[in-house]
C-alpha cells in the first residue's frame, strides 16, 4: 500500500464517518420527543377572553378548539340556533359564522 492510497482511504473513512453522524443526528431530531409548547404571540385573546366576548354577544359556549391564531366555537345563538364560528385571536373579528342545520350548513347573511 502507498501513502497516496491510503490517504484516500483515510479520506474516504472520514467522508463516511461524518456522513454518517449526520444523518444519525436528523433522525434522532426526527423522533425525539415534542416538547408541545407552541410559539403564541402574547397579544392573542385567551379562551377565556373569547368565551366572555361570545357570551356578552349572547352565545351560549359549547366547545372552544383552539389551534395557533384561530379559534373554532361550536355554541347556541339567543334563538337557540346551534353556531359554528371562526374567531381570529389576535383582534376578536368573527371570520366566518355558520348556523348548523340538521341537513346542511347555512352561513350567516
Amino acid at each position: 500500500m502507498t501513502i497516496a492510497t491510503s490517504g484516500v482511504r483515510a479520506l474516504m473513512m472520514a467522508t463516511v464517518v461524518a456522513l454518517a453522524g449526520v444523518a444519525g443526528a436528523s433522525a434522532w431530531a426526527q423522533t425525539a420527543p415534542s416538547t408541545g409548547v407552541v410559539n403564541v404571540p402574547a397579544n392573542v385573546l385567551s379562551i377565556g377572553e373569547i368565551e366572555s366576548r361570545l357570551t356578552a354577544q349572547g352565545i351560549k359556549v359549547k366547545e372552544i378548539e383552539v389551534r395557533d391564531l384561530i379559534a373554532k366555537v361550536e355554541g347556541y345563538d339567543a334563538q337557540g340556533r346551534e353556531v359554528d364560528l371562526v374567531i381570529d385571536r389576535r383582534s376578536g373579528e368573527t371570520l366566518s359564522h355558520e348556523f348548523d342545520d340538521d341537513d346542511h350548513k347555512r352561513k350567516r347573511k
